[in-house]
């Protein structure tokens, strides 16, 4: 079996190493007289020599070297290859350095726009919507540059979770338009606070806030 050809492997390996080991030994300075030097010398070399002759022979006779280009032609299932290229998987796979099944499979694990994901997009939606409706107070004491942090935090999450959402199979007809207006209010809104225009900012807030309840009311 290969587990008992490695431990064979191992084993002589070992023998190698502590032959080389002892002829280094011998080779101290000062150690031994040379006669008794030079003999245990040889004896090392000989039993390394023996220990590779011993490792040669665990092989199968026969054998010859095997290889596979990628997986298509030669010995591609070999366990040696490192990679089986989907030859052994039951199904498809996505490509073949991977494990996984093609995209849109029915037998696949993963279904976009399930249950789950969709209830997961739209609390991520609702906890952004609590906290941009948070700057219409920051609006009023001019407190813009904590009305631009909190419209920078949020605005590439919801562009994220507004576009998945925009896009699902229970989304209406105008979601993807409604999104789109969101944004334009939304990035009006961060300019004008940028411009320390407070009476044209709430205006804008009122127009961003009016936006979104349009979008979650499509989705």
């Amino acid at each position: 079996s290969s587990l008992l050809i490695r431990l064979r492997s191992f084993s002589n390996m070992a023998r190698i190493v502590l032959a080389l080991a002892a002829g280094a030994a011998a080779l101290a300075p000062g150690s031994k007289p040379a006669a008794q030097t030079r003999r245990e010398l040889g004896q090392g070399l000989v039993a390394a020599v023996g220990a590779l002759g011993a490792q040669a022979a665990v092989a199968s006779a026969g054998d010859s070297p095997k290889f596979s280009f990628f997986g298509f032609f030669g010995n591609g299932g070999t366990m040696s290859e490192g990679a089986m290229y989907g030859t052994d998987q039951t199904t498809p796979t996505y490509s073949p350095y991977s494990v996984y099944g093609k995209l849109g499979d029915e037998k696949a694990v993963y279904k976009k726009y399930n249950a789950k994901e969709i209830d997961f997009k739209k609390k991520m939606l609702a906890e952004s919507e609590r906290r941009v409706k948070g700057v219409d107070a920051a609006i009023g004491k001019k407190n813009w540059e904590s009305v631009r942090r909190d419209l920078d935090g949020q605005v590439y999450n919801m562009r994220n979770t507004m576009n998945y959402l925009a896009a699902g199979p229970s989304a209406q007809p105008g979601a993807k338009a409604a999104a789109k207006q969101f944004y334009q209010d939304m990035e009006a809104v961060n300019l004008l606070c940028k411009r320390k225009k407070q009476a044209a900012a709430q205006d804008a807030y009122g127009a961003m806030m009016s936006s979104l309840d349009s979008f979650n009311k499509l989705i």
